[in-house]
């Protein structure tokens, strides 16, 4: 089974891939970057001790001994722009930074296939991330109070517009860093998993682990993490193509 890191950006679709690729057995990719900074990656204080000895190298090494000791099928994580974008702790400001950090991750799993999850409709994606932002209601394993929370969001054309431009960038920003790095990741559309999961997913699992799952086994696994979008989102999508 190959070892994979899925790229993206917020709002996409990912959780939900990740879960489900869990489920079926194939890697649970978390968000090993963001949830390091937040401080509840699991086996934190081991993964401080080994980033304060060597790095970004030392802590996706101790990352993959973690995994291969908990029995993990093979090692993989997600990352968001935003574990790019920001001057953190990590002091990832400049490319030639940005660069030894993803080549860090990358060489560490090596051999690791690098997925580049993309959604084509940027405007849904910048409403889903301006109702996440404003409600606190990120996925659909939130508290569920915050899901009526989300339901009166008030409209705001700028701000939609804002999180669209500040979605687009991000992509385009992906790209730079790969052309830089020297890496061709393999484009994962959401869409197209929506649309047909049985055959996307099938795909992907045959990619990962040279393996192919029945729909129906592909449908039940990909039930566990429900979308958070709902009219909310259309009819947020709807005022805004009007000119609202």
């Amino acid at each position: 089974m190959n070892n994979y890191i899925i790229c993206t950006v917020q709002r996409s679709g990912k959780s939900w891939i990740a879960e489900t690729l869990n489920m079926l057995g194939l890697g649970y990719a978390i968000e090993l970057l963001t949830e390091f900074q937040q401080g509840s990656a699991p086996g934190q204080e081991l993964l401080e001790a080994a980033f304060d000895d060597e790095g970004m190298c030392g802590l996706a090494k101790c990352f993959v001994k973690q995994s291969i000791e908990a029995g993990a099928p093979c090692v993989s994580m997600t990352l968001q722009w935003s574990d790019f974008d920001a001057k953190d702790d990590f002091e990832i400001i400049y490319h030639a930074g940005r660069v030894r950090k993803l080549k860090a991750l990358v060489d560490s799993l090596s051999p690791c296939i690098v997925f580049f999850l993309q959604r084509r409709d940027i405007l849904s994606q910048g409403i889903s991330h301006f109702l996440a932002n404003q409600s606190g209601y990120y996925h659909s394993t939130s508290p569920q109070e915050r899901r009526s929370q989300r339901a009166s969001v008030r409209y705001d054309r700028a701000e939609i517009e804002r999180y669209s431009v500040y979605t687009e960038r991000c992509y385009a920003e992906w790209n730079n860093l790969f052309a830089l790095a020297g890496i061709t990741p393999e484009i994962l559309w959401y869409e197209n998993f929506v649309e047909s999961p049985g055959h996307h997913f099938s795909n992907l699992a045959e990619r990962i682990a040279g393996r192919t799952f029945k729909p129906e086994i592909i449908s039940a696994a990909s039930a566990f993490c429900s979308k958070v979008s709902d009219e909310t989102d259309i009819a947020f999508r709807t005022r805004y193509l009007a000119g609202e």
